[in-house]
C-alpha cells in the first residue's frame, strides 16, 4: 500500500510538471548551456591556446613543433579515453561528468601558469587541461542534444555549436591579457574564468528528456496517442537503434569517421597555428589574436546555416559540398602573402569549415539512433584523434623548416579533398536485424 500510494504521487506530481511545464522548451536552455560550453572549448582551449604559444616559445626556448606535439599528446591522451567517456556518458548522463571535467580544465589552466619544464607542461596540458576538455566539453554536450532533439536536431546543433563561432571572442581577449600581464598571469585568470563559469554550465545539462516529463524536440511522436502531452513520456522503444558493437560493424561508420579524422587533419593543423600564421603574414600578435578570433565568428553562418540546411536536405550531400569549398579556400590562403590577401578566402575557409564541423554530429544520431550514441561517438572520437594528432605537428615542423605555413596547408586542402570523397561513401546503415 505504501509502495502504491507512493507510486500514485509521483505519477500526479509527473502529471502536474507536464500540464504546467513552461513554455520554452527545457531542451533550448540545454542547447544554450552546451554553446557557452563550447565557447569555452574553442576560444580558450583551442584557437585561444594559438596566443601561448610564441611566449612559451620564446621563455624557454621550445620550437613550434615541440609545443604542437604536447597538444597532439593530449589529443591522444582525450582519444585514448573517448569509448569509456562515451560509455560513461550513456549511463551516467552528461551533467556528472561535466562537474568534474570543467572545474578540472580551470585547474590545469591554474597549474600551466606555475610551470618551469617541459615535462611539467607536458604533464598540466595532458592530465588536467585535456582531459578536463574531454569529461567537460564535446562528448557530453553534443549527446544531450542529440538526445532531446530529433526532427529539429540540425537547427538545435547549428545554435549550440555557433558558439564555437562565439568563443573566437575570447581569443583576442586571451592575447590582450598575455600581452599586458604576460603569459602566466592570463593562464591563471583563463583557469579562475573557467571554474566559475564552468560549474553553472554543466549544471544545466540533462540526459534524455523522458526522464524529466518531455518528448524530444519539446512534442511527441506522430504515432503517440491523443493525448499525450498530457501524461509522463515513458521512455522510448530504442530497441532498432544501433548498439557500439553494432554500429563498428557498419562501413558506413568507418567511411564517416576516417572523413571526419582527414577534416579534423585540417583544423588541427590550421586552427592551432592560426595565431603564429597571421603573425607570420605580418600581423602584430594582438592584431593576430584579433584575426584568429574573427575565424570562429566567421564561422557563425556555416555552423548555423549548413546545419540547419541538413534537416531539409542529405547532411551528407551537404557535407561534400562543404568540403570542397574548403580545399578550394584552403590552396588560397596558402598562396597568400599578405594578411589583406587572406581575408577573402579566410571567409569561405571558416563558414566551409564551421558547418562541417556540425554536421557530423547530426549524422551520427541520424545513422545510429540514440541508444549509444555517446559510445559510439567516444570510438569516433578515438579514430578522429590520429587526424587532431599529426595536423598541429604537421604545421609545426613545416613552419620550423622553411618559416611558411605554405606546403602544410597545399596538403590540407588535399586532405579536404580525401575527407569529401570519403564521406560520399558513407551512406545510410540498414538497421540491424534482431531475433
Amino acid at each position: 500500500m505504501i509502495l502504491s500510494s507512493s507510486f500514485h504521487r509521483m505519477q500526479k506530481h509527473s502529471e502536474t510538471n507536464i500540464k504546467s511545464r513552461p513554455r520554452i522548451f527545457y531542451g533550448w536552455w540545454i542547447i544554450i548551456a552546451g554553446g557557452a560550453g563550447m565557447s569555452i572549448a574553442s576560444g580558450i582551449n583551442f584557437h585561444g591556446f594559438g596566443n601561448f604559444i610564441i611566449p612559451l616559445s620564446e621563455e624557454f626556448g621550445w620550437s613550434y613543433a615541440t609545443i604542437s606535439i604536447v597538444f597532439s599528446l593530449a589529443r591522444l591522451e582525450s582519444g585514448m579515453i573517448g569509448p569509456v567517456e562515451g560509455w560513461a556518458v550513456d549511463r551516467l548522463g552528461p551533467r556528472r561528468l561535466m562537474l568534474i571535467g570543467l572545474p578540472l580544465m580551470g585547474i590545469g589552466y591554474i597549474a600551466m601558469s606555475q610551470i618551469n619544464s617541459l615535462a611539467a607542461f607536458l604533464f598540466v596540458y595532458v592530465f588536467l587541461i585535456a582531459l578536463g576538455n574531454s569529461l567537460g566539453m564535446s562528448t557530453p554536450i553534443t549527446a544531450a542534444a542529440a538526445n532531446w532533439f530529433n526532427k529539429k536536431r540540425g537547427l538545435a546543433f547549428g545554435i549550440m555549436w555557433s558558439g564555437v563561432g562565439l568563443g573566437g571572442l575570447f581569443v583576442p581577449a586571451v592575447g590582450w591579457i598575455v600581452s599586458e600581464y604576460g603569459w602566466r598571469d592570463a593562464a591563471m585568470i583563463v583557469g579562475i574564468v573557467i571554474i566559475i563559469v564552468g560549474i553553472p554550465i554543466a549544471s544545466v545539462m540533462r540526459h534524455k528528456p523522458e526522464q524529466y516529463g518531455y518528448y524530444p524536440d519539446g512534442q511527441p511522436p506522430e504515432d503517440a496517442p491523443v493525448g499525450a502531452m498530457t501524461r509522463a513520456p515513458v521512455m522510448p522503444d530504442l530497441s532498432n537503434d544501433f548498439s557500439a558493437r553494432e554500429a563498428l560493424r557498419t562501413s558506413s561508420f568507418w567511411f564517416l569517421s576516417l572523413s571526419i579524422t582527414a577534416r579534423s587533419l585540417v583544423s588541427g593543423g590550421i586552427g592551432l597555428h592560426l595565431v603564429p600564421y597571421f603573425v607570420s603574414l605580418g600581423a602584430s600578435d594582438v592584431s593576430a589574436a584579433a584575426l584568429a578570433g574573427s575565424v570562429g565568428l566567421m564561422s557563425i553562418p556555416g555552423r548555423f546555416g549548413l546545419s540547419t540546411l541538413g534537416d531539409y536536405m542529405n547532411r551528407r550531400y551537404v557535407m561534400v559540398a562543404s568540403l570542397g569549398v574548403m580545399a578550394v579556400a584552403i590552396i588560397f590562403m596558402a598562396r597568400a602573402e599578405s594578411v589583406s590577401g587572406v581575408i577573402p578566402a579566410l571567409v569561405v575557409f571558416s563558414a566551409a569549415q564551421g558547418g562541417i564541423s556540425v554536421i557530423p554530429q547530426s549524422l551520427i544520431a541520424d545513422y545510429f539512433g540514440r541508444r549509444a550514441y555517446a559510445t559510439i561517438q567516444g570510438f569516433r572520437s578515438s579514430i578522429q584523434m590520429l587526424g587532431i594528432i599529426v595536423g598541429p605537428v604537421v604545421s609545426g615542423i613545416v613552419f620550423d623548416q622553411t618559416q611558411s605555413y605554405a606546403g602544410a596547408f597545399l596538403g590540407f586542402s588535399a586532405a579536404a579533398l580525401v575527407s569529401m570523397f570519403l564521406v560520399f561513401l558513407a551512406r545510410p546503415p540498414a538497421r540491424p536485424k534482431r531475433n
